[in-house]
């Protein structure tokens, strides 16, 4: 439990009530009840205030604290970012017993750091370093050379393919593969001949991956993903992929082998990137769009092939249009048929 004014230090936030009130959780605004914290990041979310039931919220400067009497409030400038400091407080993550279980294999030449936790049934293969504070749930399979760096939580059957190398403070869900070979092949006039995979995937410092999340080992070198980067469920980062420090991968999204995405790039679902495309930094991909050709910094895209967002919108506004056209020209048509019969 922690008192409301313990909360408003963390956010650096003013409050307006009782800085005594015991809070017990964060909660949604519709969902709250007594001893929650709740927030507001946007207006129109003003009309669940009357029967919201929380004991606090955290709201922006410039939503007003008229007609509050009945919620405790911690004012700040940014209720978003506050909402997750708040939250933060209250989050128990999955941490097992430090040591290694019984149940789990560790091969003779891995190293395990004395203050990592090892779940039952997970497998560690030969030379693989696991470093202080990592946790690996059951079923997590680390393979040969692999290094899983400080602080790192892997969940339940992610395979991790031999010579990875994941950083600090990463996090990655169940059913994730890293380093699984790369889809390469060549057409030998008889077969596909496959071509060796003879790189490794780096994963560097506070980078989160999604669910069920596939990324290719190089061909030779090697598939990054640099610092920050989030990554959601059900995305596929193909051979010697580039992504970016602090870029965004949405779920679905499908990056063709070779591609290099800049920093502080957001791909939105089920953006498709053709193989050996640069996307420069800043840029932003609507859903669904289809991205063939180099992209350079602080564009805002959309469509297939993509296009600047503003020409995309202009593409909708004639494609609505269409049927009325249609229907004008068939008019027009049957004018010009009827003058033509007269004639």
């Amino acid at each position: 439990m922690l008192l409301l004014k313990d909360i408003a230090t963390v956010v650096h936030g003013r409050i307006v009530g009782d800085g005594e009130t015991p809070i017990t959780g964060v909660s949604s605004i519709k969902d709250a009840k007594a001893g929650d914290i709740t927030f507001l990041t946007h207006g129109s979310y003003k009309r669940y205030l009357p029967a919201c039931r929380a004991s606090a919220i955290i709201l922006g400067k410039d939503i007003g604290t008229d007609r509050l009497e009945h919620i405790n409030i911690i004012v700040v400038d940014n209720p978003g970012l506050s909402y997750i400091k708040a939250a933060e407080l209250f989050l128990k993550p999955g941490k097992g017993a430090k040591g290694v279980s019984p149940l789990a294999f560790v091969s003779p030449g891995a190293h395990v750091d004395g203050e990592a936790s090892i779940a039952p049934y997970v497998y560690i293969g030969n030379d693989a370093i696991i470093r202080k504070g990592v946790t690996l749930f059951p079923f997590v399979y680390v393979g040969d050379n692999a290094v899983i760096d400080e602080d790192t939580t892997i969940y339940p059957h992610v395979t991790i393919y031999n010579d990875v190398l994941v950083g600090k403070r990463v996090t990655i869900h169940g059913g994730t593969v890293i380093g699984s070979d790369g889809f390469g092949y060549i057409w030998d006039g008889k077969r596909h001949a496959k071509i060796p995979q003879l790189g490794n995937v780096e994963i560097e410092d506070d980078v989160e991956v999604g669910a069920n999340v596939a990324i290719d080992r190089a061909s030779l070198g090697k598939t990054i993903i640099r610092k920050g980067a989030k990554i959601d469920n059900l995305v596929q980062i193909a051979h010697n992929v580039s992504i970016g420090e602090n870029s965004i991968i949405v779920a679905h999204v499908g990056i063709a082998g070779s591609a290099t995405i800049g920093n502080n790039v957001v791909l939105a679902g089920q953006v498709g990137v053709h193989d050996h495309t640069t996307i420069g930094n800043n840029v932003k991909a609507g859903g669904q769009t289809g991205i063939t050709k180099d992209v350079p910094d602080n564009m805002l895209i959309m469509g297939t092939p993509h296009m600047p967002h503003r020409e995309w919108m202009k593409l909708q506004h004639y494609l609505k249009k269409l049927p009325a056209l249609f229907e004008r020209i068939k008019k027009v048509e049957q004018k010009l048929h009827l003058e033509e019969d007269h004639d």
